[in-house]
């Protein structure tokens, strides 16, 4: 072999070296990149799934308290009706009869 080939036989080796150095920094970036997204992705679910149960226990919180105040209005208004329902027989039973008056020509 003489210097040319085997100068050019260096070179072509150094090429392919850096070319498989960019392949595993790729390869290994890749790697980090995946691995960051699952751990992102799980972190991401976990929050989820916490918000959702929080949401939850607030809704159920905020129906508990709707019935309980359901309930008061509608004892609050079968009182009402009630007392509602004796003043008008009251005053149906105090009201005058009309006398039917005719006009006297004189």
């Amino acid at each position: 072999m003489d210097k040319r080939q085997l100068l050019k036989s260096f070179q072509d080796l150094k090429q392919e070296i850096d070319k498989l150095k960019k392949k595993h920094v790729v390869k290994g970036l890749v790697d980090k990149f995946q691995s960051e997204r699952k751990s992102l992705e799980k972190k991401i679910e976990k929050t989820v799934s916490e918000e959702v149960k929080k949401a939850k226990k607030f809704m159920n919180d905020q129906k508990k308290e709707l019935d309980k105040i359901q309930k008061k209005v509608e004892v609050v208004l079968k009182k009402k009706k009630a007392v509602k329902k004796k003043t008008t027989k009251k005053t149906a039973k105090k009201a005058p009869a009309r006398k039917k008056t005719t006009k006297k020509t004189t």
